[in-house]
């Protein structure tokens, strides 16, 4: 018996039906003109024309490698387990022996050769070693010609490229392709010594060819290398979607070297995929696009697949996936199929999606998800799972609306701790980009699965054109719940076109309504050169990291709590509130201001902060420098930082200080890593001052130096 692996039987057939078996001829309806292809515009004249052909299909085929690795594992499956193949299709006659198991090897020859034909591996040996090894076998006697006996072979194989051209014009989205391919191999018309032994041998129908199909799929799965299952799917998968593009683009090529080959008409204008001119550019996709009354829905079909991929260099960076702009009240809903994402993944695995909806841009960290996580949670498998995004832009009137509900909240309720409120705000704030909400959803054979809150540890970035231009010191990306609070965001620009671009970045890649917002916030005891800090202090309370007081000051001589930093660490960081407490310190209950929407136990999650050794925290004790530097050198090595360690001047040395003694051992390491990185430095008396409280004003300088080494924000001009 052959080895079972952990597929049920319904996975390993779908999996079948939708990619496995003869991929390369189960999608191609709508493709060509079916008719002019069965009134004869393509001919193979000898055993070197369909080897030609079926060469130019790997030649012209995406992941080479994956289609040899393929060939290699089918190679493997013996006589045995090809009888354990065919089994399920062949009438009860041919299971008997004897007299009829000839016409059982006859069968598998067939579907051996046009395995091989498919995946590029038919040789002109190959061909006429079928020929010869089955010509007995169908009844062929030495009253046929050699030429005779092979023109009988190449026109019945010609007959089944027709048949399924037909036949999938017919497939529902529920009928399983391979269903197709038998019923061609037993339909084709040809010499009646091929036709009537096929036909009295294969008995076709849904549920015998699944159970062959699944039969297959199983015992491939054997013969590939490795133990690692989602990436022996990923390599057949791969190989087949490449092999259905050399199969197209050799129709497409004419008449092959040989002689003979393929002539049809070409294809009607639709989707297209932009191959890069210059290494590193993205490739640019252009996907079907059908408009609805409240939808407009983008879909990428399997001819379109296979043209991304293979039009990926595998040094890609960036795969552009061109949608619609979302307007008049209508959501653009592109399904991404996780198989595509698999194989663009294995072939280019830095490329990251990026949908282009005109004026904002979704960035899907395809290079960082792990997909292997998302089909351990379906089943083990990523068939018929697509990554659902749902762009849905606000209309003018919504915009303004929030833009309202922004002003009015940004007026009360922005506070930094329980004693204070939003500083002064010059003016009103101005939604200055495309207001959008966007939202990812886990699909599974088009059911929704789930909503994808984040695609783990990884910033999500969108991309805002901005209306007009913005001061980058006082705008900031912001996510707005439905009641106008919101939450300022990781946020860099650039110019691109002679616009201003904003670069949000996001852990959670969906929630609320995303946008870019300008204000200008300034504090009597600061501004107009009163403090040293007066940049950074006013940039990060525009972008609503930092706060004043109720009494409408900054107050920057005033020192900072422990919990206070941590809490504005974790702002300034945009890290998603965690609200479960876990009550790990004997002195914070959970429901303090400092965790009021889980900013602390944020911190605590991703090992920002840390406790005393007494099983405190300490919140209200004041904040020293090495303790400040402790959070920030913690917050540089976080994963989704990608902290460049080439920044850091390995030239300082903590013995530069004249009290370097006193920086303590928890807390050395740190320390040298944000003085190397520039993010804090020694007192003009050549101390560092380790045991010193943190001032506000300070605070606000280190915060601003550790966004801009951190990439999170520009420089303060």
């Amino acid at each position: 018996m052959v080895k079972k692996y952990p597929f049920s039987n319904k996975a390993a057939k779908a999996m079948i039906a939708a990619t496995i078996v003869f991929t390369p001829v189960a999608t191609t309806a709508g493709l060509f003109n079916a008719e002019k292809v069965e009134a004869g515009y393509w001919h193979f004249n000898s055993p070197k024309t369909l080897a030609n052909y079926s060469n130019l299909i790997h030649e012209e085929s995406a992941s080479q490698n994956e289609i040899d690795t393929l060939n290699t594992a089918i190679n493997k499956i013996s006589e045995s387990e090809w009888k354990e193949i065919a089994k399920p299709i062949l009438d009860e006659g041919v299971l008997d022996g004897g007299t009829r198991e000839a016409e059982l090897e006859v069968t598998i020859a067939i579907i051996k050769t046009y395995l091989q034909i498919q995946l590029g591996a038919a040789t002109k040996d190959s061909i006429e070693d079928f020929i010869d090894d089955t010509k007995n076998d169908f009844g062929f006697t030495d009253e046929y010609t050699d030429s005779q006996v092979t023109a009988a072979y190449l026109t019945y194989l010609e007959n089944i490229e027709s048949k399924l051209y037909t036949l999938t014009g017919t497939i529902s989205a529920s009928r399983n392709p391979f269903v197709a391919l038998l019923q061609a191999v037993q339909s084709a018309n040809g010499d009646p010594l091929i036709k009537n032994k096929v036909q009295s041998t294969i008995v076709v129908n849904e549920e015998t060819a699944a159970e062959a199909a699944g039969e297959f799929f199983n015992i491939l799965i054997t013969k590939l290398p490795g133990s690692d299952l989602t990436a022996k799917e990923i390599t057949i998968q791969n190989a087949l979607i490449g092999a259905y593009l050399g199969w197209q683009l050799a129709y497409e090529v004419g008449k092959p070297s040989g002689g003979g080959g393929v002539v049809v008409p070409t294809p009607e204008p639709g989707p297209v995929v932009e191959v890069p001119s210059t290494p590193g550019d993205p490739v640019e996709v252009t996907p079907v696009v059908e408009e609805g009354a409240t939808e407009v829905v983008v879909t990428i079909p399997a001819a379109l697949q296979a043209e991304i991929v293979t039009a990926t260099p595998a040094d890609t960076t960036e795969i552009v996936i061109n949608v619609p702009e979302s307007t008049d009240d209508r959501t653009v809903v592109l399904d991404l199929p996780a198989s595509l994402a698999a194989a663009i993944q294995a072939k280019a695995p830095a490329a990251d999606i990026v949908i282009d909806a005109g004026g904002i841009k979704y960035i899907l960290p395809l290079s960082q998800v792990d997909l292997s996580a998302l089909a351990a949670g379906l089943g083990g498998n990523l068939t018929g799972v697509t990554l659902r995004i749902n762009i849905d832009q606000l209309t003018s009137a919504q915009t303004n609306s929030l833009e309202n509900r922004i002003q009015a909240k940004a007026a009360g309720t922005q506070a930094a701790s329980s004693e204070t409120k939003a500083a002064a705000i010059e003016g009103a704030i101005e939604v200055k980009a495309p207001a959008v909400e966007v939202k990812v959803e886990l699909v599974k054979d088009n059911a929704v699965v789930s909503e994808l809150k984040s695609f783990g540890d990884v910033y999500v970035e969108q991309e805002f054109t901005i209306d007009g231009t913005v001061n980058t010191n006082k705008a900031t990306g912001v996510v707005v719940a439905a009641d106008g609070s919101f939450k300022a965001l990781p946020t860099k620009f650039k110019t691109e076109g002679g616009k201003q671009i904003a670069v949000v970045s996001t852990l959670a890649s969906t929630g609320g309504v995303s946008t870019v917002i300008e204000a200008s916030v300034t504090f009597p005891d600061v501004n107009k050169g009163k403090n040293w800090a007066e940049k950074e202090i006013e940039a990060l309370a525009s972008k609503f990291i930092i706060s004043g007081t109720t009494a409408g000051t900054y107050k920057p001589d005033q020192e900072m709590t422990r919990s206070q930093f941590a809490f504005l660490l974790s702002r300034a960081l945009g890290l998603p509130g965690t609200t479960a407490y876990d009550k790990r310190f004997s002195d914070v209950k959970g429901d303090e201001w400092f965790n009021a929407n889980g900013e602390f136990m944020a911190a605590v999650k991703y090992g920002v902060i840390s406790g005393k050794p007494n099983g405190t925290f300490a919140p209200n004790d004041k904040v020293t420098r090495a303790e400040a530097a402790a959070m920030i050198g913690r917050a540089l090595e976080l994963d989704f930082i990608n902290f460049d360690e080439k920044q850091l001047d390995k030239k300082k040395k903590l013995a530069n200080f004249k009290d370097a003694k006193e920086i303590g051992a928890s807390t050395r390491a740190e320390v040298l890593k944000v003085y190397q990185a520039g993010i804090m430095s020694g007192a003009s008396n050549g101390e560092f001052n380790p045991n010193d409280y943190t001032k506000r004003d300070q605070m606000a300088r280190i915060l601003a130096q550790f966004l801009v080494k951190a990439n999170l924000m520009d420089s303060i001009k």
